[in-house]
């Protein structure tokens, strides 16, 4: 029982850093001070941090939740790879629309409908093992899963579009990586396995092979949160030349 908090603890540290690289994003994606250019980046990778953020981590909820106590488990995950870029150039068309026209509305209804894409992310990732038996899931249980996420990521993505507050963006990112892991955890919960019916199990990687796939995910995501940041801090410097006008604007 005691490892199992772990690895729940670990999916929600993942997620939590997923959720605040994006939030980070969303924050300064609506500024107009800012170039497209740098807009545009901020909105693909909060798009990316997103789509990523819930694929990967339920594949490590699906290994350790779901496959646990099945050493001939194999991960396909060739789909997720090209559902993955398709989801992302979704979500990133859906908030560029929100960095563009940021109405409260429309914010929060794109959130929902990205909200949505990760529920069905999250599923397709609880599908990517493959056992020695037949998967199944409970398909009702987990549309409403994927229905609640949508729920709470718009507004988290409404919270956090534009937030200058601190208390509203940590509610933001809180929000939304609590409810990532528990639907996460919920969908786990509805997929199950009948030995009675065999199927190949051959293709895709291993349990460690998976473990270090999304360690390295995590990894990525942490890096990419320092750089974002570091961009940030120095496209806010004000140059020499704004500190003298500066000056010279006082006398």
């Amino acid at each position: 029982m005691d490892h199992q908090i772990l690895f729940v603890l670990g999916v929600l540290l993942g997620n939590a850093v997923g959720c605040l690289l994006a939030v980070f994003c969303l924050v300064r994606m609506t500024d107009q001070r800012r170039s497209a250019r740098s807009r545009l980046l901020l909105v693909l990778v909060a798009s990316w941090a997103l789509v990523e953020t819930a694929r990967d981590d339920m594949l490590f909820v699906a290994a350790t939740a779901i496959h646990m106590s099945d050493y001939q488990v194999h991960f396909f995950l060739a789909p997720s790879m090209v559902l993955t870029v398709l989801a992302v150039v979704f979500t990133a068309g859906v908030l560029w629309l929100v960095a563009k026209h940021p109405h409260p509305v429309w914010t929060a209804g794109a959130g929902t409908a990205v909200g949505l894409l990760l529920g069905v992310m999250s599923l397709q990732a609880a599908l990517a093992g493959r056992t020695s038996s037949a998967l199944s899931i409970d398909t009702v249980n987990a549309l409403v899963v994927a229905a609640g996420l949508g729920v709470a990521t718009g507004i988290s993505v409404w919270l956090g579009t534009g937030a200058t507050r601190r208390s509203t963006i940590a509610t933001a990112v809180t929000l939304l990586a609590i409810c990532l892991t528990i639907a996460q955890y919920r969908i786990a919960s509805v997929v199950t396995t009948d030995p009675s019916i065999q199927v190949d199990s051959d293709a895709g990687i291993d349990p460690i092979q998976l473990g270090v796939f999304t360690a390295v995910a995590f990894g990525i995501r942490a890096i990419a949160l320092t750089v974002m940041s570091i961009i940030d801090e120095s496209s806010l410097e004000p140059s020499p030349d704004q500190d003298l006008l500066a000056i010279r604007d006082r006398h």
